[in-house]
């Protein structure tokens, strides 16, 4: 795992911008191209089937969501850089810690008007229960940028989410 600094973020984050201008919202006037609405439409099912295998801790579905160049920017940690390797080995807490449930609301997807990159966003509800203690909670803001592949499904290439815990 590397820490990229702030240039490394920055460049992350100029990454991100332009793949957001390329997209076009679920909600946007498509009349024009019927393909782009089922690129919208297969991308908000890869999202869904992600939500499904992550509220159903299945970690190998959830992992083969993930492209092989893929990198995951999770919250107060190092950036997984290493593609799908790294996704492997990285431990999803909602997957490994007992008593954690997790429930998802798809905001929003979009493709770019080539149909290949695309990206969602979500909300996740975490609930821990914890033995004679009341349960813990958070809400997490999912963020996945998704590339098309070559037989039509889609994969994660950068997975960034926050956690509305203070850090520490």
């Amino acid at each position: 795992m590397k820490n990229f600094g702030i240039k490394g973020l920055g460049i992350i984050g100029l990454t991100l911008g332009l793949t957001l201008s390329g997209c076009q919202s679920d909600s946007a006037d498509t009349t024009r191209d019927t393909g782009t609405q089922a690129d919208i439409e297969s991308l908000r099912a890869a999202a869904l089937a992600y939500q499904e295998a992550a509220s159903s801790k299945d970690a190998a579905a959830v992992v083969s969501m993930y492209d092989e160049t893929a990198i995951m920017i999770p919250p107060n940690a190092a950036i997984v850089d290493e593609g799908l390797a790294g996704v492997e080995d990285y431990q999803f807490g909602f997957i490994v810690t007992p008593g954690v449930s997790l429930a998802f609301e798809l905001v929003r997807a979009e493709v770019a008007a080539s149909g290949d990159i695309g990206w969602t966003f979500a909300i996740g509800n975490i609930t821990i229960e914890r033995e004679g203690e009341e349960p813990g909670r958070d809400v997490v803001r999912d963020f996945h940028t998704w590339k098309k592949q070559s037989d039509g499904s889609w994969k994660i290439v950068v997975d960034m989410w926050n956690s509305g815990m203070p850090a520490g």
